[in-house]
């Protein structure tokens, strides 16, 4: 079982996600409606790199996280009852699902009514629920799994991969129409965690990490793909470009670094940060700020400093509206 030193590749991933997905809203934003003269010259310029590339491995890279940690909390003796993961879950990711969702349901002009919180997913906290979901669905058939031969747990494996080419279902109730989607990033998690020893070996011996970067970066060159615009060759792109990061990021002697400690502190706060980027970036660039600011003439004369300032911005005060949360117990509790 590995120590708490060597999760710390883990937390060194997580921060590596969440920039990404930072990167990804914020960036994202430049060419939406928020600067029409500018729009097009920034679709032109990075709508490549942000919605076929880094998402494509950030997002499945939580739930993959999310199931690595699963598995060593697991044997850890952690959710040795069905009522100690559902209260922990409940609390650590529905409550703060339907707090924080109700929050920003309001303050962004969507009305009072729940109703897109509970039926469907809200904004992109709609991860919250399907984690939710990945987590009970994993922990009630959990026996079951690690009874499996290495064989099994890869045809299980890519079945779930299959399974998530499917259309989604009409039952949207917390987003639960979606876990067939994620689910398999969730069960590459344990599963990598569960094999990791074989898995390493194999890397070592057949350079597979070079072989997964070539198979991602082709894929990418010749097919590059939307975010959520599901194909065979794009989850094969994905699952290259999630295995490459990690052996990449696992492999790092990070305890030389000095630059580990503020990684690792910065992942302290990813869940905050996750949560509070996407409504703060949106009032970065609401009306009000163009008022006060010449954001559309920065966005037009800048195409290159005004975006990198617009997602500093946000992930600065992200962590550290996350870091004052944190500070009260209020916070620890949601986010903690």
């Amino acid at each position: 079982m590995p120590t708490k030193q060597k999760l710390i590749d883990i937390a060194i991933l997580r921060t590596f996600a969440i920039v990404c997905v930072v990167f990804f809203h914020v960036y994202g934003m430049m060419y939406a409606n928020h600067f029409p003269v500018s729009k097009d010259i920034y679709a032109s310029m990075y709508f490549r790199v942000v919605q076929c590339g880094l998402i494509n491995i950030a997002m499945p890279l939580f739930l993959f996280i999310s199931g690595y940690l699963f598995v060593y909390l697991l044997q850890k003796g952690k959710y040795s009852t069905f009522g100690n993961l559902l209260k922990n879950k409940v609390q650590r990711v529905l409550l703060p699902y339907f707090i924080f969702g109700y929050i920003m349901l309001i303050t962004t002009g969507r009305g009072f009514n729940p109703l897109p919180l509970v039926w469907g997913g809200f904004w992109h906290l709609w991860f919250l629920p399907v984690l939710f979901w990945c987590f009970v669905i994993s922990w009630l058939v959990r026996l079951y799994l690690f009874k499996l031969k290495l064989y099994q747990s890869l045809i299980l494996l890519t079945v779930l991969f299959a399974v998530s080419l499917l259309p989604r279902l009409p039952f949207k109730l917390l987003c639960i129409n979606s876990l067939p989607i994620w689910l398999c990033w969730f069960y590459l998690g344990m599963f990598i965690f569960q094999y990791r020893k074989i898995i390493e070996r194999f890397f070592v011996q057949f350079k597979l990490v070079y072989i997964c970067f070539a198979i991602y970066l082709f894929i990418q060159i010749t097919y590059p793909t939307e975010y959520m615009d599901l194909h065979w060759y794009s989850l094969l792109s994905q699952c290259m470009g999630v295995l490459t990061v990690w052996y990449i990021i696992h492999n790092i002697h990070w305890k030389n670094l000095t630059i580990t400690k503020y990684l690792e502190n910065f992942s302290n706060y990813s869940y905050g940060v996750y949560i509070f980027h996407n409504w703060i970036a949106l009032y970065l660039v609401s009306q009000t700020m163009q008022h006060i600011f010449p954001l559309a003439s920065w966005a037009i004369s800048h195409t290159i400093l005004f975006p990198l300032g617009f997602f500093i911005a946000t992930l600065m005060i992200s962590l550290g509206l996350s870091w004052v949360m944190l500070k009260t117990k209020f916070g620890k509790l949601l986010i903690g």
